[in-house]
């Protein structure tokens, strides 16, 4: 058993597979500021859609190389379903193994991607609230939901939660 917020916790589920509906729900929750963006991007600037389009692109794609690909939950449903959706386009990379530092590449992409339709989504009456809810949302989704279970525990943002006061301590 491990401390967590209110009660104590079991941890022998850390770094196992994820129950599937909850990688369902973090992967909506995670997808609709792209969607959001990108009516965004239609709406008031359309010239930025491609650009923004094929950025999502190879963020879904090329760049799992370096995190999915080589993540303990490749081929498995993980806090989000990347980690099925990247088996069903790549190798498994064994050469490197997921670290810290491309973690925190993987979220400063993440950044760019939520600020690239920015302008453009606050300046909408309905989207200006709904984008920044989603990310807000987006973001509590993995962080309470995904965070505590992740058995990446180099990962920033896992750090982070184990910081806060309450934060699951699996592994002491």
């Amino acid at each position: 058993m491990c401390k967590g917020r209110a009660e104590e916790i079991s941890c022998e589920n850390e770094g196992q597979e994820w129950d599937y509906n909850v990688a369902v729900q973090n992967q909506i929750a995670m997808s609709l500021p792209v969607f959001l963006g990108a009516a965004a991007l239609i709406k008031r600037r359309p010239v930025k859609l491609l650009p923004y389009l094929l950025f999502v692109a190879f963020f879904s794609t090329l760049w799992r190389k370096a995190v999915c690909a080589r993540c303990q939950y490749y081929g498995k449903a993980c806090s989000t379903l990347l980690g099925v959706f990247t088996s069903k386009i790549m190798r498994k990379d064994e050469r490197k193994e997921l670290n810290r530092n491309t973690m925190l590449i993987d979220f400063s992409i993440i950044g760019l991607l939520a600020l690239f339709p920015l302008r453009e989504a606050m300046n909408l009456r309905v989207i200006r609230v709904l984008y920044p809810a989603s990310l807000l949302a987006g973001f509590l989704f993995i962080f309470l939901k995904g965070c505590p279970r992740c058995g990446n525990d180099f990962c920033p943002l896992k750090v982070l939660y184990n910081s806060l006061p309450g934060g699951r301590k699996c592994g002491d």
